[in-house]
């Protein structure tokens, strides 16, 4: 996949593609860099220096360092020494931000490593040197918090006794969204079908050069891996007729399977399940044309190949989708923070949303961010779209509970929902009651 990477010399340097988003930290404006394949680990923050940002604007491989000084002094008046470019730039390098045979080379380690493993480690979730005990101590007493809080499920979800053939559940991290999570993962397990494998769609927030992306490795948590059902991918494989492993790399930042994985082994910890883990990104490309997603014969054909995997297999396979909404705030982008009444407005653009999906509208639920184009930054359009599609016909949607988190700040706003499908027709008993008689 990496093997032709096109690399620049530091003579005539080029900034690699990478996620530069405006930050404030305790006070001070910094810009906090993503990287999108993941060979920086984690985000890395830089001071929004007047160089560096010319230097961004002209890193295109094309220019050298002695006319990027040139350009600069002729704008400021000053004079700028090619040699505060030429140690930016090494500095940069040092760091991989460059498309340059540095990065060149640590991308290859990193991808070298990833297909000589079997196991995709986890990522989130690591202990401190070797206290794993009290790792373990910490993700217990968040997951008994997830049922404690004004917001946690009840006793009764008010569904259909082995019914739920799938949920969607939130990909957020467990602090701010939990809750939610209990409610899909409480969903699944009192009231589904008893499924062993759990066909998950995760939300990829980079993109490849398939729609979709596949990974025969297994998921390891830090309760205990989740083994891939080898022989369903193979079938999902050969039903689909498209390229699902191509990009399969995406898998190894990617958080959205692994937090599912991770409350799939809590909810089920005694129990031998399996997952399917399948990358879906956002279909927002397709918001600026005229059709819909089925226009495109790559998604039309995946969810074909997964409706025709789902018949063969019946009640042992249920479908999970890791799915956030949308992302406001001057963190993601706008200008102004989540006030009472942006949020307000948030819920309403999410409720719209909601309502086709529960309906199990496909069309409709896109056709809800084409008007803006997406203004509230909505991750998950197209795992959603897809788990409409596989559902319909044979699944009727509820939404189980709708939450938005907002930092104290107000600069940041994700918004996230569990639902649950249930087998068409399954009818809700009531609770039994006892009634003693004196």
């Amino acid at each position: 996949m990496f093997e032709n990477i096109k690399t620049y010399p530091l003579e005539t340097p080029a900034l690699r593609p990478l996620e530069l988003m405006p930050v404030e930290v305790r006070g001070q404006r910094l810009i906090m860099v993503r990287d999108p394949l993941g060979v920086i680990e984690g985000t890395a923050l830089l001071a929004p220096d007047p160089i560096l940002m010319v230097l961004f604007e002209m890193a295109n491989g094309e220019t050298p360092v002695g006319e990027m000084a040139q350009r600069l002094t002729m704008m400021t008046g000053q004079i700028i020494p090619a040699g505060i470019f030429e140690s930016a730039i090494k500095q940069l390098d040092e760091a991989l931000l460059l498309q340059s045979d540095r990065f060149a080379a640590a991308l290859k380690a990193k991808y070298e490593a990833w297909n000589a493993a079997t196991t995709r480690p986890y990522r989130i979730y690591q202990a401190p040197g070797a206290d794993r005990l009290k790792m373990m101590k910490e993700l217990g007493e968040e997951f008994r918090r997830h049922k404690m809080s004004a917001i946690s499920p009840p006793e009764n979800l008010e569904l259909a006794k082995g019914a739920v053939v799938g949920v969607v559940s939130p990909h957020i991290d467990f602090q701010r969204g939990g809750e939610l999570y209990a409610w899909a993962y409480k969903a699944l397990k009192e009231y589904g079908t008893g499924a062993k494998t759990f066909i998950v769609l995760g939300t990829s927030h980079r993109s490849g050069t398939h729609r979709f992306v596949a990974t025969r490795k297994n998921y390891d948590t830090p309760l205990g891996a989740i083994d891939t059902d080898q022989a369903i991918l193979d079938e999902l494989a050969t039903e689909f007729g498209g390229e699902l492993f191509e990009n399969e790399f995406l898998h190894r930042d990617e958080h959205t399977i692994e937090l599912q994985a991770m409350y799939l082994r809590h909810t089920f910890p005694d129990t031998p399940i399996r997952m399917v883990p399948i990358l879906v990104p956002s279909f927002d490309d397709l918001l600026d044309e005229e059709g819909t997603p089925r226009a495109d014969e790559e998604i039309t054909a995946f969810v074909a190949a997964l409706r025709r995997i789902l018949d063969k297999h019946g009640d042992n396979v249920a479908v999970i989708a890791g799915v956030d909404l949308s992302h406001c705030g001057p963190e993601f982008g706008d200008e102004e923070p989540n006030t009472p009444e942006r949020q307000k407005e948030i819920r309403l653009g999410d409720e719209l949303s909601l309502e086709k999906a529960v309906a199990l509208d496909a069309d409709g639920f896109f056709e809800t961010f084409r008007p803006d184009f997406n203004s509230r930054k909505v991750c998950s359009i197209g795992t959603v779209w897809v788990m409409l599609e596989v559902m319909k016909g044979r699944a009727e949607g509820k939404l189980l509970k709708y939450n938005q988190a907002v930092s104290p700040d107000q600069n940041t706003l994700v918004s996230f929902a569990a639902m649950a499908f249930s087998k068409v027709g399954a009818e809700v008993k009531p609770p039994s009651r006892i009634i003693l008689l004196r």
